[in-house]
């Protein structure tokens, strides 16, 4: 009979129209939400030699489904906390492992909240914070944390994590410890060949017109390269929007990541729930050598018609040096657009993002 109630309250939360992001079927004990994001995509990848016409493409970007939950612990005063939330491919029903996004179980006291299992780094939450383009074509990822040689790298998930984090005020203190950070040792006791340690701040409140936050991440083995770098950003909240800007420096046995990159953004309200958005982040020229950096520019008209619901029309271009290969678009946007070295591709796309 629980079995029946159960499975009833999931398949009506499912498609009762609601109002909030997540809908509660036990109460705080269990809480389902999630995002679909789709694209249609036009992008020119600049390949050598190749037919450089337009590719259609229709994308799924980081669309999820989750599961949440928190409940308290009898009169210890202390609260538990878990999520399991997986990435879903609209569109192409490929299969994945469940969990392959932000999954862990943990506690919350007058300590701040401790949690176990798989998250963002802080030093990739700052740079989510500062980024107005989420998971479009207009992405940050391409540039910020990725190679000049090409490749989304020092924007990660730390896996096998434990992680602290609470608030005080205004200000966001966040550590994260993992042993085998890439989880290469799976079933297997860690070796800590492969360990990670991140630590940020986040500065942020409703009516403070300023917003800031710094991270700083080391790896011993990040994609086989020992690594470790920082990013600030800060920002500018007012009637007209927002204005923001960021700055990574990434020290890197891997010479094509060993560079820094610094980039501003801004939106600017239209009024109607519109506003249009603009991106850019240039980097230095890595340990390569000569001729290895990228300027990137982002551009956005985007409407949001009520929570739930926004549509958006975007551009996206990265202009590289003669010896660099930063892709046109990577990370968080479901197809990537890669190029030649020396390359200057570039993507617009329609999308639509959903939540519940």
């Amino acid at each position: 009979m629980k079995k029946s109630i159960i499975a009833t309250a999931v398949a009506a939360a499912l498609v009762l129209p609601v109002t909030a992001n997540a809908v509660k079927v036990a109460g705080d004990a269990l809480e389902i939400y999630g995002k679909i994001h789709v694209s249609i995509d036009a992008s020119d990848r600049d390949l050598t030699g190749a037919d450089n016409s337009q590719d259609f493409s229709v994308s799924s970007n980081s669309s999820r489904l989750g599961f949440k939950g928190k409940h308290k612990m009898g009169d210890s005063g202390l609260t538990g906390l878990y999520k399991l939330e997986q990435e879903v491919s609209i569109g192409s029903g490929s299969a994945g492992t469940f969990t392959t996004r932000n999954t862990y179980v943990g506690i919350k006291g007058s300590f701040g909240q401790v949690i176990v299992g798989k998250h963002d780094t802080p030093f990739k939450t700052i740079g989510s914070k500062w980024g107005v383009f989420g998971d479009s074509v207009g992405e940050r990822r391409s540039v910020l944390g990725a190679k000049s040689s090409g490749g989304n790298t020092m924007n990660q998930r730390g896996q096998n994590a434990l992680m602290w984090s609470n608030k005080y005020g205004n200000l966001k203190a966040m550590v994260m410890y993992s042993a085998d950070a890439s989880d290469d040792d799976k079933d297997v006791v860690d070796t800590k060949s492969d360990t990670l340690t991140s630590i940020g701040v986040l500065y942020k409140g409703k009516g403070v017109p300023f917003y800031f936050g710094a991270a700083y991440e080391d790896w011993d083995s990040l994609k086989g390269s020992a690594t470790d770098g920082y990013r600030i950003m800060a920002g500018y909240k007012a009637k007209f929007g927002k204005v923001g800007f960021i700055y990574e420096d990434i020290s890197s046995d891997s010479a094509a990541l060993d560079r820094a990159v610094y980039g501003l953004n801004g939106v600017f309200k239209l009024g109607g729930g519109m506003d249009i958005r603009g991106q850019v982040l240039v980097a230095d020229d890595s340990s390569v050598g000569a001729d290895t950096g990228a300027t990137r520019i982002s551009l956005g008209l985007f409407k949001k018609f009520d929570k739930q619901t926004q549509m958006y029309a975007a551009y996206g271009q990265t202009d590289n040096d003669a010896n660099a290969k930063y892709q046109g678009v990577d990370g968080g946007h479901g197809d990537e657009v890669k190029t030649d070295v020396g390359g200057t591709p570039n993507s617009f796309s329609v999308g639509v993002i959903y939540k519940f």
